[in-house]
């Protein structure tokens, strides 16, 4: 249904011209994190009874991260279930071949019985050789955001890439990343989630895109998938507060809510610190004088 909001009233379009503004800063930022994040794949697990199937599919979206010398995958807990021992990753470009790593997982919950937890947070520690291709797009830590709550209200970029945008052909893919621009929410006791852990970020049923309003997509696939601040963007009308245009990963995606009785939709994120503490903990060596920046 078509939200209550008059697209010709002279306020609205102001407000619509600003924002549209800021997107247009966030998006013409070097898109270092967005280079950083791809598609998982995997061959469906399948019962005893069932025939075995040899075909991958995406289930998610991840990002790629190197701390010193090595590798991982950050991503969702939920998507990370869907396979035992290994994860597929495609190469940098939009036309490539699936490429297989290996590794170890942490997780927040219980990766062996699939149990999620709250923060729904998985690591993959890739401990198998790792190409040029996937190299050249890792993100480092000079990349991360970790001030949580920002209260200069910047514009901030989901992406990722949904399931029915990736097609395969043997170990052939085509998939193109998905951008969605949105806002930080102020009320986070309405949903329930901490803002030291969480992002909890505006994902309405109806949005305006170029002057009409347009259905935003349901975000199958994007699980797992980067949820970037555009540093140098504010909502607020006072540049002598911008910083420097940049692109911060500041959490991973981990669920979405419909429009629901009068409640607006909203999707979930992850921050990037549970991430990291997972690294601390199982490799409490790597990250010791990162983190003591910030004690």
């Amino acid at each position: 249904m078509k939200p209550k909001i008059d697209l010709e009233s002279s306020n609205v379009k102001k407000v619509l011209d600003f924002y549209t503004k800021e997107v247009e800063i966030a998006l013409g930022t070097e898109q270092i994190v967005e280079k950083s994040v791809l598609p998982i794949y995997s061959v469906p697990i399948t019962k005893a009874h069932q025939k075995k199937k040899n075909k991958p599919i995406q289930i998610g979206t991840g990002i790629l991260v190197k701390i010193e010398d090595h590798f991982f995958v950050f991503g969702s807990t939920h998507v990370f279930c869907e396979f035992e021992n290994k994860a597929l990753l495609i190469g940098t470009l939009e036309y490539s071949k699936i490429e297989e790593v290996s590794g170890e997982r942490y997780s927040t919950g219980n990766l062996e019985h699939c149990k999620i937890d709250k923060y729904d947070a998985s690591v993959f520690h890739i401990q198998s050789t790792v190409s040029e291709n996937l190299r050249k797009v890792a993100i480092g830590l000079d990349y991360f955001d970790l001030d949580g709550f920002d209260r200069l209200k910047p514009v901030y970029m989901i992406t990722g890439f949904l399931a029915k945008k990736s097609n395969t052909s043997g170990n052939i893919i085509k998939s193109k990343a998905k951008n969605i621009s949105t806002i930080e929410i102020d009320d986070y006791a309405e949903y329930g989630y901490d803002k030291n852990t969480h992002i909890v970020l505006a994902y309405e049923d109806q949005v305006v895109l170029n002057g009409n309003w347009q259905t935003s997509p349901k975000p199958i696939g994007m699980s797992g998938g980067a949820i970037i601040k555009a540093q140098g963007t504010s909502l607020i009308p006072l540049k002598s507060n911008r910083k420097n245009k940049k692109q911060l990963l500041s959490a991973i995606t981990i669920e979405q809510y419909r429009d629901n009785a009068g409640r607006l939709g909203v999707l979930i994120g992850t921050r990037i610190n549970v991430h990291l503490g997972l690294v601390d903990k199982f490799m409490p060596d790597l990250l010791k004088s990162f983190l003591d920046k910030y004690k």
